[in-house]
């Protein structure tokens, strides 16, 4: 009853924008501004914080932190298995939450991994997109992040259908997902550093790897896999091809050749006219 609920709660929010393939960014004004307030908040506010959980806890502390929060939502992903009819899959993780709940000390240690018991990742948004759900559009959430109407309302379900949820009041929720934020927020600060400096937009560079990801994991598929798939889709790119034909930079126009380059070809053509094939150079 839950699942058809959100499945038609979602349905209904898809028509309130136009996402397409091509254009599935259409309240990007709106998302750029959430997405500022998102990074003002985290370079002032999260960042010092998880730069002081980084420098406490060793590294060892913080992957024992994050199995041990991996281990709590696996019965979410065996839910979403089930609601996926994957019976190969519902084996594997009923094998790894008896492994790392008993051997790894209740999940700190990832002792699955380590007898190679594969690994899945399923969610109420995959689950929706399997059975034909289409994303909707993009949507930056505050606080919380990028998402498309699909997998928010995924979000929501996975939220309550959580069994750890049930049992604990609301704060200590509230506290256990600000841990694993946390700790995942220190285990990522180099990696989201060098994104930020390497980005020509961060904004893009995030809302693009962000539905790649989601379109690839949805399809059961690695990103690279996603990526060859795609039709020339590059990571950054320009919707308004008509401001840079009015710059005369259409296809074809750029000069890549490195400074000098040009110069040093028109002198070798110089050196070459005059001279017939075969003919020597003589000694003056």
């Amino acid at each position: 009853m839950l699942a058809r609920s959100l499945t038609i709660w979602s349905l209904a929010w898809l028509a309130v924008g136009c996402a397409t393939p091509r254009e599935p960014d259409p309240w990007e004004p709106m998302n750029r501004r959430v997405f500022a307030f998102n990074e003002a908040v985290d370079r002032h506010a999260l960042e010092p914080v998880a730069r002081g959980w980084d420098f406490l806890l060793p590294e060892v502390a913080q992957t024992g932190i994050q199995n041990f929060f991996d281990n709590l939502g696996m019965p979410v992903i065996l839910l979403n298995d089930v609601l996926q009819a994957k019976p190969r899959a519902v084996g594997w993780d009923l094998l790894r939450i008896f492994y790392n709940t008993t051997f790894g000390l209740g999940g700190f240690i990832d002792v699955a991994t380590r007898v190679e018991i594969p690994r899945n990742d399923e969610d109420f948004g995959q689950t929706l997109g399997y059975w034909g759900v289409p994303p909707g559009p993009y949507l930056v959430v505050p606080l919380l992040g990028p998402y498309t109407l699909r997998d928010g309302a995924g979000g929501v379900a996975d939220a309550f259908s959580a069994p750890h949820s049930w049992f604990i009041p609301i704060w200590a929720s509230v506290g256990l997902t600000s841990v694993d934020l946390l700790n995942l927020r220190a285990i990522f600060l180099e990696e989201i550093a060098e994104n930020r400096a390497d980005a020509f937009d961060y904004y893009v560079f995030v809302r693009n790897a962000y539905l790649q990801n989601r379109r690839a994991r949805v399809a059961d598929r690695t990103d690279s896999t996603v990526l060859e798939q795609d039709e020339a889709e590059d990571l950054y790119y320009f919707d308004d091809e008509e401001e840079w034909e009015d710059e005369g930079l259409e296809s074809g126009d750029y000069d890549l050749e490195e400074p000098g380059a040009g110069a040093d070809a028109e002198a070798q053509e110089g050196d070459r006219v005059g001279s017939e094939p075969g003919e020597e150079e003589v000694a003056p």
